[in-house]
């Protein structure tokens, strides 16, 4: 999973631009062409930079040197939540909106549309969920600011005193917005949109964990770990920000996750509707509306429903063929796959046997491989990657969580993490993109569905699996898919079709067989805390399908993997409908 949180609430681009708007004069086509596309390039590095001056951890996660972007002052500041500032910026959202339809598309090179095509239908989408406000949980299991805040904070890199000074200055801003969070939290209450008891039960465990870290608590451990790395700090003014960050987590960082503890307790028993998404009015419309913006999904649920289904059958109808014709497979299948090789290994591994379906970077690039805090461990992802500056996109890290990836997981894991997964995909977007704004557009349906496609495409580069057999291989891929394909449909089922905890145990039962009422009752109060949390996975793989699936039947014999691969990581992060229209001119110039 690539980690998000880098942004502590969806973006919004809510910037007020005063872009000067140039001329084109009387010249000839060449020159307005390339007056539109400066005033293209001065629109776009305005809003890029109004957006990172809104939130400096924005700021630091995008640039690690803003200076030479011209960008040596700023305010340390984090985004308001209410009501009032969300009114402001769909407003200032329009403003954007109009301002970019006002550049003439048609003398824009060809760069410049592809950019140009993604953020206009990135604002539209934005503006379609106006009216979703107070659908947002701030505190969810997984996403929520509990969970994100310490990680994100203990990735903040120091290169120089200045990112420390800021560092602290933003640890100070976070009570404030810490209440912010409660104060929506505590309106969604009275709204009766609060979690699951039981959920809300989890998420509070959670924070006592993190209160209960004491000096293992990653505020104190990754501060010192970082601060020491800083040679231009003496050891004295290295022990005062020590002592300086000490004071901040004891008096006010930790009294924070109290307040969040409290107001937890203070809402639990308060939610009307414990149930999916479409047993609350506009509810159906909200689900709809993450099926567009979170996955990027041109379909609707209906349809995304029959296609998961479709390729569930899919699946099974493959396996049953292997095992059919080779049923001693089974004795090999057992989910353990024997890994003896560190992740540095496998990563060295993984770079050259994909080199023959998946191009080079243009860049080299390095990484961390680092691991959850232990108290971390039942609160956090399986793994996750922690996405680089634009402009240093070397610095890559790798998050493993040993409570949940294995031995028999590390190879798949690393594959949807590294390469060819997020840092590969990453690193190779930092490399072609001119345009910086294309960072600051999240666009989680292609960074995972295309970590999840690369994750099964994986099976068949693992040596331990195909020197086996490669239709074990197959096995193992097709098991994956089927599995999550299953959590996706869930999904769809509880928060669009109204499918009660009884429902999905039959469901469970069909694929997976009895997993008990405990089990199914734990996956449905997640799911119904986190909607759409398994389509930004599957939805979005399935989308990649979808695309693989029209170019090879259209080019036939003309079709190339490696070509194919190229075309999607030059486009980039982005709604699947603008990958498809941009595919069909790229198939005419492939045949």
């Amino acid at each position: 999973m690539k980690k998000r949180s880098t942004r502590l609430l969806a973006l919004l681009l809510a910037a007020v631009l005063s872009v000067c708007t140039l001329s084109c004069g009387t010249g000839q086509a060449p020159q307005a062409a390339k007056d539109e596309h400066e005033r293209f390039t001065e629109f776009s590095e305005e809003l890029f930079r109004s957006e990172l001056l809104g939130n400096t951890i924005n700021l630091h996660y995008t640039l690690a040197y803003p200076e030479e972007r011209g960008i040596d002052k700023y305010d340390i500041v984090l985004p308001t939540v209410s009501a009032d500032s969300e009114k402001e910026n769909y407003a200032d959202t329009r403003d954007v909106l109009a301002q970019l339809k006002d550049i003439d598309y048609k003398l824009l090179p060809e760069d410049d549309r592809l950019t140009y095509d993604v953020l206009e239908e990135y604002l539209e989408t934005a503006l379609e969920g106006e009216d979703f406000y107070y659908f947002y949980e701030p505190f969810s299991p997984i996403m929520g600011f509990q969970s994100n805040f310490s990680i994100t904070l203990a990735e903040y890199t120091f290169r120089r005193e200045r990112d420390v000074q800021d560092y602290l200055a933003i640890l100070e801003l976070m009570p404030a917005y810490v209440d912010s969070l409660i104060t929506l939290e505590k309106t969604r209450s009275k709204m009766g949109y609060a979690m699951p008891d039981s959920t809300i039960d989890d998420v509070f465990e959670s924070i006592q964990e993190f209160l209960n870290a004491g000096e293992n608590n990653i505020f104190l451990t990754s501060f010192e770990e970082r601060l020491e790395k800083l040679e231009e700090l003496s050891d004295s003014e290295k022990t005062e920000y020590v002592k300086k960050n000490r004071e901040i987590l004891e008096g006010q960082i930790i009294p924070s996750y109290k307040k969040i503890g409290r107001c937890l307790q203070e809402v639990r028993g308060t939610a009307k509707n414990t149930q999916g998404l479409c047993h609350t009015e506009g509810g159906e419309e909200y689900y709809a509306y993450l099926l567009k913006s979170m996955v990027g999904s041109g379909h609707t649920p209906e349809e995304m429903l029959a296609l998961i289904e479709d390729q569930i059958q899919q699946d099974l109808t493959e396996m049953m063929m292997i095992m059919s014709r080779s049923p001693d497979l089974l004795d090999g299948f057992d989910g353990i796959i024997p890994e003896d090789r560190t992740p540095e290994d496998i990563l060295d591994y993984l770079k050259d046997a994909m080199k023959e379906d998946f191009p080079e970077l243009p860049v080299e690039a390095t990484y961390q491989i680092k691991y959850v805090p232990e108290y971390m461990e039942e609160s956090t992802s399986p793994a996750f990657y922690m996405t680089p500056p634009y402009d240093l996109p070397n610095e890559n890290t790798i998050y493993i969580n040993n409570s949940s990836t294995d031995e028999s997981s590390l190879f798949s894991t690393l594959a949807h993490e590294g390469y060819p997964g997020h840092l590969y995909q990453m690193v190779y977007a930092s490399a072609a993109f001119s345009n910086p704004i294309r960072s600051l557009l999240s666009y989680l349906g292609y960074s995972e569905g295309w970590g999840l496609y690369v994750e099964h495409e994986s099976y068949a580069m693992n040596d331990k699996l195909t020197s086996q057999s490669e239709d074990l291989a197959k096995l193992y891929r097709l098991n994956s898919s089927i599995s999550i394909a299953v959590h996706a449909l869930i999904d769809l089922e509880i928060h669009y079709n109204g499918s009660s905890p009884e429902d999905v145990r039959g469901l469970l039962t069909g694929y997976f067989g009895d997993l008990g009422e405990e089990a199914v009752q734990e996956l449905y109060d997640m799911i119904v805390s986190e909607p759409a949390y398994y389509l930004k996975y599957y939805g979005g793989y399935l989308e990649f399908l979808l695309l693989r699936d029209k170019a090879e039947r259209q080019l036939e014999e003309k079709f190339n993997l490696k070509e194919f691969h190229k075309f999607l990581l030059d486009m980039g992060p982005c709604a699947f409908p603008t990958i498809e229209n941009y595919m069909d001119n790229w198939i005419k110039k492939q045949k």
